[in-house]
């Protein structure tokens, strides 16, 4: 059995089955997702550039309310 990406034993490393392709190694189907630019089930080549632009917005918001609040005031030339 051979890896549909790369044509090596799959035996070799660390195979998986892909769905609709074949056998493959686990990082080459990585990399060809990322050659696509498949996150999951999203084919980012598929969007047009205001839906890049309005996923780009959202992952930021995600992104920012994930980050810890800081209450805390740094006072700056206190010596304690």
């Amino acid at each position: 059995m051979k890896c549909e990406f790369c044509s090596q034993s799959a035996l070799a490393g660390n195979p998986i089955t892909v769905a609709g392709i074949g056998i493959a190694h686990q990082s080459c189907y990585e990399r060809h997702l990322i050659d696509q630019r498949i996150f999951r089930s999203l084919n980012l080549r598929q969007l047009n550039a205001a839906e890049l632009n309005e996923l780009n917005d959202l992952v930021q918001i995600e992104l920012n309310a994930r980050q810890p609040v800081r209450t805390e005031i740094e006072l700056w030339g206190t010596s304690e």
